[in-house]
């Protein structure tokens, strides 16, 4: 046995020979970075250390800014600063999740320097952090390669290690169709390598080797069948592979049925995979097609993988996020897997309120604690929402949270004490924020006041409750005082509600019918004749008040109105009168002529003859057009000749205006 593990060693070195050849390349750029930076000159290094400080402090004044973390890291691993390097590396880490490329190099970077088991334990927590962050086949086979790096003499133990870090980078991307088969083939090197540890030296085989030997190939067989059944790219070359490997008559018959079928499952999926390849990273509606198809499907885990592909090529679509986890609460239910997804969607989107909601409401759905209820709502109001309904919404989700941790059937003192300084808190909050706008209809405070009224019969702290609301700048809003009386005729007496509608009566102005149609409803219900009488009274003479001030406001805006058009008209008058003095005279010669030339044209062609009642045609006397005119006429055609040409160019001038 001792010779044997020898030779597993030796197997697995071979095995992982390329990826150790990739560690020394890393490390010899790291060492060949360093040295560059050590022949780099004063300047250079004095440039570098400007530009490290400039970046610091941008980060200090906004540490939300994405791309200035990773010039920051980008600049200090130049510098060759590692400890500098690791601090930044966490706090980007802190508020945001990171990508491939940034773990990977991190990871790298720590991979080189490790050489105790304490370091390497550490490498091991930077992987498990990343493969959390999004989904990523290249990290998860480098854990698998690092985790078969590190095997030594334990032997057995750290071969259930490794084995179980490929069988969880199976169940996260063995269902990639483009990327999913480097997995499977990498699972099944390691298997093939450790086969061939069992393999004897000589010809004597014991009847336990021989129980190894057949365990360990039905374990590879097992991989090829698993791996058979999942329609991936190039599967016909694993096919291949699976019929030239082993012994045909220790093939399972249903290897074939599972291939065909899969394979079938391929050609369906392929147009989408193309239409992935060819489309824009960040392009969501060819994942929701391809989503689509596969919830027609029927299959949550090829849907679940297929999300998680979407939101690596979409990390900051609230939208995608919010579908995700719509399709998990609906079809999976397991707080296990709904629990860290929801914390990753917060994490890419914190400025969606409603996932910090479906949030709050999931840890509540799978008896998380209080305290994380409240670690994650404190979170969720520091990451800066855009608008005070957001902040809102969430302190109404914490609120009632908190109100249904409440058995009313048992001692609730100290939680209702909680329930009621958040209320506070919550309200000082966005009033503080944002104003009278923070909390515009005081939803906040008719919660409060509907608590106060139906859980602790505490009509006296819900009327008070109800005072500050309408001082809020809504004591002349109908709404507000018909549901201030819905909460009193609810919870509280007759004599209350009496002198609610009467002071709703005296403070209305946008919509007094309301409040006078709602008191009279209440007599008939509930008061005697002579209550109902009052109540009319009262509200007659209340509305003939409110009709004269409608009526004046009437009167005043059509008084408005008649000035406003006097004014328009006047402004039109100058306008005109305006534009005739412009015009030059010489235009109004040249209308004039044309005037003068249009009358002589229409004279000229008179016919020169008449037509009798009998239809018979008489020819013109010669003086009946052309004769003597009288003294007067003449007199008129004289004094009125020097200003005809005027007299048209006006006319001519007002129709052009």
């Amino acid at each position: 046995m001792a010779d044997s593990a020898i030779r597993m060693e030796n197997v697995i070195d071979v095995s992982v020979d390329e990826c150790e050849m990739e560690k020394t390349t890393i490390a010899i750029n790291y060492n060949e970075d360093d040295g560059d930076s050590d022949d780099s000159s004063d300047e250079d290094e004095s440039g570098l250390l400007t530009e490290i400080e400039k970046l610091e402090a941008t980060l200090q004044t906004n540490p939300y800014l994405y791309d200035i973390h990773v010039a920051l890291i980008a600049a200090l691993k130049k510098s060759g600063n590692l400890e500098k390097l690791r601090r930044q590396r966490e706090q980007m880490s802190s508020l945001f999740p990171l990508t491939e490329v940034l773990w990977l190099d991190w990871i790298r970077d720590e991979m080189n320097l490790s050489v105790s088991d304490v370091e390497k334990d550490a490498v091991v927590v930077l992987f498990e952090r990343a493969v959390k962050d999004y989904l990523s086949v290249e990290l998860w086979l480098e854990y698998a390669q690092f985790s078969i790096g590190r095997m030594g003499s334990s032997g057995e133990n750290d071969i259930c290690r490794c084995r179980e870090v490929f069988e969880r980078a199976i169940v996260a991307g063995g269902l990639h169709v483009s990327k999913g088969s480097v997995l499977w083939e990498a699972y099944r090197e390691f298997e093939k390598a450790i086969l061939m540890t069992l393999q004897p030296l000589d010809s004597d085989v014991t009847a336990e080797r021989e129980q190894a030997i057949s365990r360990q190939c039905n374990r590879i067989l097992n991989i090829f069948k698993r791996q058979l059944s999942v329609p991936l790219l190039e599967m016909e070359k694993t096919y291949e592979e699976f019929e030239d490997w082993g012994s045909v008559e220790k093939r399972d018959p249903n290897v074939k049925f599972v291939y065909n079928k899969a394979h079938a499952k391929l050609k369906k999926i392929t147009p989408f995979e193309e239409a992935l390849f060819r489309a824009e990273p960040s392009t969501e509606s060819v994942y929701r097609n391809y989503i689509n198809f596969e919830m027609q499907e029927g299959e949550p885990t090829r849907i679940q993988c297929l999300y998680e592909r979407a939101i690596v090529d979409n990390c900051l679509s609230s939208l995608m996020w919010e579908e995700y986890v719509n399709y998990l609460e609906v079809q999976l239910k397991i707080s296990d897997v709904i629990l860290p997804v929801y914390e990753r969607a917060v994490r890419n989107c914190p400025w969606s309120v409603k996932l910090w909601q479906g949030y709050l409401r999931a840890l509540e759905r799978y008896n998380e604690s209080s305290d994380k209820v409240k670690e994650v709502t404190e979170t969720a109001l520091a990451a800066g929402f855009s608008s005070a309904d957001e902040f809102r919404e969430l302190w109404l989700t914490y609120l009632d949270f908190l109100r249904r941790q409440i058995n009313w059937n048992q001692d609730h003192d100290e939680v209702l004490e909680l329930l009621r300084r958040t209320f506070e808190k919550a309200h000082k909050h966005l009033i503080d924020g944002f104003g009278l706008d923070g909390d515009f209809n005081c939803l906040i405070l008719q919660y409060w006041a509907r608590i106060e009224a139906k859980y602790c019969k505490n009509m006296e702290k819900a009327r008070e409750i109800w005072n500050d609301i309408l001082h809020l700048g809504h004591m002349q809003k109908a709404q507000m005082w018909l549901e201030y009386s819905n909460l009193e005729k609810a919870f509280g007496n007759a004599k209350h509600v009496r002198k609610l509608f009467a002071r709703a009566m005296q403070s209305t102005s946008d919509w007094p019918e309301s409040i006078a149609e709602a008191w009279l409803n209440f007599e008939r219900d509930e008061g005697t004749l002579e209550q109902w009488e009052v109540a009319l009274s009262k509200i007659k003479s209340r509305m003939k008040i409110i009709q004269e001030k409608r009526l004046q406001a009437v009167e005043q805006n059509a008084t408005e109105e008649e000035a406003e058009k006097l004014k328009k008209t006047e402004t039109v008058r100058q306008n005109v009168d305006g534009y005739a003095k412009c015009l030059g005279s010489r235009s109004l010669k040249r209308v004039a002529m044309k005037r003068k030339f249009e009358d002589l044209n229409e004279q000229t062609a008179k016919p020169n003859f008449t037509t009798d009642r009998d239809g018979f045609k008489i020819p013109r006397m010669p003086n009946q057009d052309r004769g003597v005119h009288k003294p007067s006429q003449r007199k008129l055609e004289t004094s009125s000749k020097g200003s005809f040409e005027k007299q048209i160019g006006r006319a001519s001038c007002r129709e052009r205006v």
